[in-house]
């Protein structure tokens, strides 16, 4: 593409937001499609954008796509168009660079590896999916005419689910053998049996017992469906155990979901999850159940950057909505930040083994449920407005605390962020866990891959866990010769075996 274009100013903007976008159930192949978006500035043609959910030759990334539909326009048409990924703020995330190309009526054209879908949905699922919604735009420009006001064309697809939940109490959970199955049944309000759930353990490594939970699915007229797994400890509160996702097949309607504690593990701590020998989960199955809303919502004529210094802008002036939400979050982030650093009203103490935080219990128990948990209860932290947090230093609870107030994160660096995990991971704050993962994830390197990967299998984030070994195996003839390595296999030898069969069942796949 010449120069000139890549300075060209934009015409014609689609923006596409699908809600609900973590419960897509589209297999590799099949699409989301757009509603309509139909512009008299581009000769009245009319174009759709296709999404694929797993997309590429792994399956691994998200494909985009234009469409142009039938329509009354010139029989072809040469435009240039990229597509962006979109934050909560209108923020670009990702952007695929400029192309230019001739569409004829009926022919779509993109790319296939728009952004690992991985990334999307779980390393960077609060950057990528606020709220759950997906937001791409495409921007758009005619080859042969000059530029005049940009016109932005909002649209929206909504995936409609249902949810349901139920508690399931195993008792004598500690006489249960490899023989003997639990049963469970989710039955309609007609008593017709929707789903079959059997608990049982089998024998795993070193004797140890995995206790599995077995899924059968009667609803054929859902094609998919997720099921989150919750262990509640002794004080009520939710232990995320994972989660499965489950495409229904008339010819293998069951699945195997192994929790991440063995049955040892869970006895050598009942006196956290087993009171009187019971075993209590809390299941969560959510189905999609198909698009509830589509269409276009707004049509705007509005000035985008960057200009060019030959556009003229002739529509009304505007208020800056956004901006001032911004403005506004700012300011709120401002006045938390000082909240915090000037101590004012403070009513608990957080204490390192060098130094102590003033907080807020309120603010605490609103970022983090452990917090919550002891504030809430009669437990020491209660009664005497003090927390003990001996096991972190000083500058990662220092980081910590202000994220909880300000959810700001600043000058980090590889060290500080794998501590600032381990705190995140210890009392439950979800979101600071996520962007310390991104963080660790995109910087990833020779020399430090295998203690990412240590930490990893000891937090038992199977997410994270496949990044880094994905990682490894991509560059093995480097990773498996260095020093690292080595001190990996000696003093975790399960881990790198499980690696080193994660980098042969690579290969064979390559192979074959």
């Amino acid at each position: 593409m010449a120069d000139s274009d890549n300075v060209r100013e934009f015409e014609f903007l689609m923006e596409w937001s699908i809600e609900n976008y973590i419960y897509c159930w589209h297999k590799k192949g099949e699409k989301l499609t757009s509603p309509a978006f139909v512009s008299t500035l581009m000769g009245n043609t009319k174009w759709k954008l296709l999404l694929y959910p797993s997309s590429g030759e792994n399956e691994n990334y998200i494909g985009c796509f234009l469409h142009r539909e039938e329509d009354e326009g010139p029989e072809k048409i040469e435009v240039y168009y990229n597509f962006e990924v979109l934050g909560n703020d209108h923020s670009i995330l990702t952007e695929r660079k400029i192309e230019k190309r001739e569409f004829k009526k009926g022919v779509p054209w993109g790319k296939d590896e728009l952004r690992k879908w991985i990334k999307v949905l779980k390393i960077d699922k609060e950057s990528y999916l606020p709220l759950n919604i997906l937001t791409i735009r495409c921007r758009m420009g005619r080859c042969d005419t000059k530029c005049i006001d940009p016109v932005q064309m909002c649209a929206k697809t909504v995936i409609s689910f249902e949810k349901r939940s139920f508690f399931w109490a195993v008792e004598k959970f500690n006489s249960l053998h490899p023989n003997r199955r639990i049963p469970f049944t989710m039955e309609s309000t007609s008593k017709e049996i929707l789903m079959k759930f059997c608990l049982f353990v089998s024998e795993g490594q070193n004797s140890d017992e995995i206790v599995f939970i077995e899924i059968s699915c009667f609803l054929k007229h859902f094609k998919y469906f997720i099921l989150k797994i919750f262990l509640i400890d002794n004080g009520g509160k939710k232990n995320d155990c994972g989660e499965l996702e489950f495409w229904y097949d008339v010819h293998k309607n069951t699945a195997f979901f192994p929790l991440r504690l063995t049955k040892n593990k869970l006895l050598e701590s009942k006196g956290r999850y087993l009171k009187e020998d019971v075993l209590t989960l809390n299941c969560e199955c959510i189905f999609p159940t198909g698009i509830s809303f589509e269409g276009v919502v707004s049509t705007d004529f509005e000035q985008t950057s960057p200009q060019t210094k030959n556009v003229f802008i002739s529509s009304v002036p505007k208020i800056d909505i956004l901006k001032k939400s911004s403005d506004l979050a700012i300011g709120l982030k401002e006045d938390f930040e000082t909240l915090y650093k000037e101590g004012i009203l403070s009513d608990i103490k957080l204490y390192t083994k060098t130094k102590s935080f003033p907080a807020h219990a309120a603010i605490l128990s609103a970022r983090s449920p452990v917090f919550k948990a002891m504030i809430s209860y009669e437990m020491k932290e209660k009664i005497e407005r003090s927390v003990d947090i001996l096991d972190l230093d000083d500058d990662t609870v220092r980081r910590m605390i202000l994220y909880m107030y300000t959810d700001a994160l600043e000058d980090l660096e590889w060290e500080s962020t794998f501590l600032l995990y381990q705190a995140a991971d210890k009392y439950q704050i979800l979101s600071l866990r996520g962007k310390c993962l991104a963080f660790l994830g995109d910087r990833l390197s020779l020399t430090n891959a295998c203690e990412a990967l240590v930490l990893a299998d000891k937090y038992q984030d199977e997410d994270f866990k496949k990044i880094v070994q994905n990682y490894i195996v991509d560059r093995d003839k480097y990773v498996f010769i260095s020093e690292e390595w080595k001190i990996l296999m000696k003093n975790n030898s399960e881990l790198a075996a499980e690696t080193m069969h994660h980098f042969w069942g690579s290969a064979e796949v390559e192979n074959s």
